[in-house]
C-alpha cells in the first residue's frame, strides 16, 4: 500500500543531488527537501505526540513556495494529515476551517507567516515557519512513516466561504493512484520540466504538478503568481516544459505571444482543466504558440483527475476518455445507467475516489454509493469511443418551460465573439416559465460590443428558448483560486436584482 512520504523518500534516495524544486532561480535538491521534511517531522512529533484530531491534523498556509513542499512532506513524515489552506480566504474563513479540522499547529511559509501568527491568536495555535527547516543542520533519524494506504493523507477543503465547509479526505492511495494513472495515460517523462502556476493548496496542482514531478524525478518550477512574461522566460530557459492550467491562463498566454511576438521555445505540452475550455481559447492558443492544448476533467473528490485527452487519444471539445483504472458511467436521476450518447449525471469509480467528507457521514453517503460510485454533479454524455463531453453542472441546469438549457452551450457561443473574454450563464426566476437564462460577459481589454450583437449571435447559433433573456456586460467576472468562474455568486446577484 502506498505511503506518500515513503514514495518521496524512495525518489530522494534514487537521485539525492538531482534538483527537484526551483523557485526564483533558487534550486533545491531531492536530498535537501527530504532533510528539511525530516527536521520538521521531528518537531511535529515533539509538539503533537498523540493521535487525537488536534494532534493529527496540521494546517499548511503557503503559496507556491519551497516551504509548501517542506510543510507537506514534513507533515506526512510525522504520520500526520496535511490540511492545506487557501491563502486567499479572509481570516474569518481560515478560522472556520481551522476550527472544523481541529487544527492546533499551523505551518506557514513566506509572507504568510505573519498572517498565520494573527490567526493563531484567536485559535491558540502553535505556528512554525517552514523555511526554518531548510537549514544545513543535522537530520534527525526519527521513526519511519507508518500510515497505511487507506489512511487520510490530505484534508482538502473545497469551500471556506460559507459557515459549513466541506473537507475532502484524500488517502495516500487516492493521491498516489491518481498520480500513477495520470502518468500512464499521459506518458510524461523524467526529462520534462513541470511549470506550476496552479495553487498547490488545490488538488489539481498538488497531484499533477507536485506529486507527479516527484514520482518521475522531474524538475518542478514553482510560480507564485501567474504572469505571462515570467512564464515566457521559464518556457525559454528550462527544457521540455509542460504546463497545466485553466482556460484564462491559456487565453492570456496566447495574447502575450501574439502581441509581444514571443515564442515559447521549450513548451511542449499543455493541459487545461479546472473548468470548461472554450474552443476559441484552444484554437487561439494553438495558432499563437504551435503547441497542442489538451483538455482534461476532474474534481477534488476524485484526487482530482478523472479523464484527459492525450497524444493519439484526442477529440477537441471533449474532456477525453477516462484514466487507466478509472471507470465512468452516465446515470439518470433514478440511478440507472444510460446508453452511450445520452445525457445524464457523470459517475466515476476507482482508487482515486475520496474516503469521504470529514465529519459529514450523511453527505458522504449521498455523494458516494455503497459500491464506490462518486456523484460528480456534472451533466455529461459518453460517445461510442469512450470520450466524455461535459454539458455543465447538474445544479446549474436551467429548465425553461420544461426545456433543458445547458449553460456551457450558450457560453461557447458567446466566447466565440472576438470581443468576449469570458462568459457565464445562470438561471433567473420567471413567473410562468420557471427559469430563463441570463448571460454575464467580460470583454477583451479595449474592446466593446453591444448587447444587441450578442443576442443576435445567440439567435443565429441556438434554439430560440436557449437565447438569454438578459445580458450583462462587466469588467470582470468573480473567480475562485484556480480561475474557475464563481457562478453561484453571479446567480445570487442575478436573483437579488439590481
Amino acid at each position: 500500500m502506498a505511503n506518500l512520504f515513503l514514495e518521496f523518500e524512495k525518489s530522494a534516495e534514487k537521485q539525492p543531488q538531482t534538483v527537484w524544486i526551483t523557485h526564483e532561480d533558487l534550486d533545491f535538491t531531492f536530498q535537501g527537501i527530504l532533510a528539511a521534511s525530516k527536521r520538521l517531522a521531528s518537531k511535529l512529533r515533539e509538539l503533537a505526540p498523540g493521535h487525537t484530531e488536534s494532534d493529527i491534523n496540521i494546517g499548511l498556509l503557503s503559496a507556491n513556495l519551497p516551504g509548501f513542499v517542506v510543510g507537506l512532506y514534513g507533515i506526512l513524515a510525522a504520520d500526520k494529515v496535511a490540511v492545506p489552506i487557501n491563502f486567499m480566504l479572509n481570516p474569518k474563513e481560515m478560522r472556520t476551517i481551522g476550527s472544523h479540522a481541529g487544527i492546533r499547529i499551523l505551518i506557514a511559509a513566506g509572507p504568510f507567516y505573519e498572517q498565520a501568527l494573527e490567526i493563531s491568536e484567536s485559535l491558540g495555535l502553535a505556528v512554525l515557519r517552514a523555511e526554518d527547516f531548510l537549514s544545513d543542520g543535522p537530520v534527525p533519524e526519527g521513526p519511519s512513516a507508518t500510515r497505511a494506504g487507506d489512511d487520510t493523507a490530505v484534508l482538502m477543503y473545497t469551500s471556506g466561504t460559507t459557515g459549513d465547509p466541506k473537507g475532502v479526505e484524500l488517502t495516500h492511495t487516492n493521491l498516489f493512484a491518481n498520480c500513477v494513472d495520470t502518468q500512464e495515460s499521459f506518458g510524461l517523462r523524467p526529462d520534462q520540466t513541470f511549470v506550476c502556476a496552479l495553487p498547490l493548496f488545490h488538488s489539481f496542482g498538488l497531484t499533477t504538478m507536485l506529486l507527479l514531478s516527484n514520482y518521475l524525478g522531474a524538475r518542478l518550477v514553482l510560480v507564485t503568481q501567474f504572469q505571462p512574461p515570467k512564464l515566457a522566460e521559464i518556457f525559454n530557459k528550462y527544457p521540455n516544459c509542460i504546463f497545466f492550467g485553466v482556460a484564462p491562463h491559456f487565453r492570456f498566454l496566447a495574447q502575450f505571444a501574439r502581441v509581444k511576438k514571443v515564442k515559447y521555445t521549450n513548451l511542449e505540452l499543455c493541459m487545461a482543466g479546472g473548468a470548461a475550455l472554450p474552443m476559441d481559447v484552444k484554437d487561439d492558443f494553438e495558432a499563437a504558440t504551435g503547441v497542442t492544448l489538451f483538455q482534461g476533467y476532474g474534481l477534488s473528490e476524485a484526487s482530482p483527475v478523472v479523464s484527459l485527452n492525450s497524444f493519439g487519444k484526442h477529440k477537441p471539445g471533449t474532456v477525453g476518455p477516462p484514466l487507466f483504472n478509472v471507470e465512468v458511467e452516465v446515470w439518470d436521476d433514478n440511478g440507472n445507467r444510460l446508453p452511450d450518447g445520452e445525457v445524464g449525471e457523470l459517475m466515476t469509480r476507482g482508487k482515486n475516489v475520496m474516503k469521504g467528507y470529514y465529519k459529514k457521514p450523511e453527505v458522504t453517503a449521498q455523494t458516494v454509493t455503497a459500491d464506490g460510485w462518486l456523484h460528480t454533479g456534472d451533466i455529461a454524455k459518453i460517445d461510442d469511443d469512450g470520450f466524455i463531453t461535459i454539458a455543465g453542472r447538474k445544479k446549474e441546469l436551467i429548465i425553461c418551460a420544461g426545456e433543458n438549457i445547458y449553460p456551457l452551450e450558450i457560453e461557447d457561443v458567446l466566447n466565440s465573439h472576438p470581443s468576449v473574454s469570458e462568459a457565464a450563464v445562470v438561471g433567473i426566476p420567471h413567473r410562468t416559465k420557471g427559469e430563463e437564462a441570463k448571460a454575464f460577459v467580460a470583454l477583451v481589454p479595449e474592446s466593446s460590443v453591444k448587447v444587441s450583437e450578442l443576442r443576435q449571435l445567440c439567435r443565429e447559433n441556438l434554439a430560440a428558448f436557449k437565447v438569454p433573456a438578459e445580458f450583462e456586460i462587466r469588467e470582470s467576472l468573480p473567480k475562485g483560486p484556480t480561475g474557475k468562474i464563481l457562478k453561484r455568486v453571479l446567480a445570487e446577484e442575478a436573483k437579488s436584482g439590481p
